[in-house]
């Protein structure tokens, strides 16, 4: 499977290159990458049935980069650097030029980042509710009152876009790995979106 573009650049969305890994995860014992002008791609290998030798669907003159370290790399881009450093760590992810990364790691690592993320969303929730605009939240109530500002004379849609304001706030802060993120803040965010 080829990828356009290596890796995403800073900041962007590594989800495709992810999405090559757990495809060819699925399919084969172990994955290879190769750089084919500016785009990465993702190759099984697999073991020979009769005699277990290990076969790379690549060409013979090409030589793999280092799959793990590309694999990470996508990581980041996708996840928050804490879930991706805290999969690499747990699962010793070190760099490893031309050997292949094997399926079953490629499956339990994203299955460790996407546990990670879900986790992670959740221990904002009680704060996302407390200062939600659609919720009439506690905090939301309070933070209008503190600016003399009627919450409650606010239409719904105006309310979803607060919200939505929001949680692209909580989506940065956990992308930085900055979850939980403290109400002090949220509460900043807040007056931000009703200034």
């Amino acid at each position: 499977m080829s990828i356009q573009n290596p890796l995403p650049p800073p900041g962007a969305n590594g989800t495709p290159l992810l999405d090559a890994f757990r495809q060819e995860a699925s399919r084969h014992d172990a994955v290879h990458v190769t750089l084919d002008d500016s785009s990465w791609r993702v190759h099984g290998v697999g073991v020979m049935p009769q005699s277990r030798r290990e076969v790379a669907w690549v060409s013979a003159d090409e030589v793999p980069p280092d799959a793990t370290s590309v694999f990470v790399q996508a990581l980041q881009q996708s996840f928050s650097s804490g879930i991706s450093q805290a999969v690499a760590r747990a699962l010793d992810l070190q760099p490893s030029p031309g050997q292949p990364l094997s399926s079953r790691t490629v499956t339990q690592a994203l299955d460790m980042a996407e546990t990670g993320h879900k986790a992670l969303s959740g221990v904002d929730f009680f704060t996302r509710l407390q200062f939600s605009a659609v919720a009439d939240g506690p905090q939301f109530r309070r933070v209008c009152a503190s600016l003399e500002r009627a919450g409650l004379s606010l239409l719904p849609a105006q309310r979803e876009h607060i919200d939505r304001q929001l949680e692209q706030r909580f989506l940065e802060a956990q992308s930085r790995g900055a979850s939980p993120v403290p109400p002090e803040v949220v509460e900043g965010w807040l007056k931000q979106a009703l200034g």
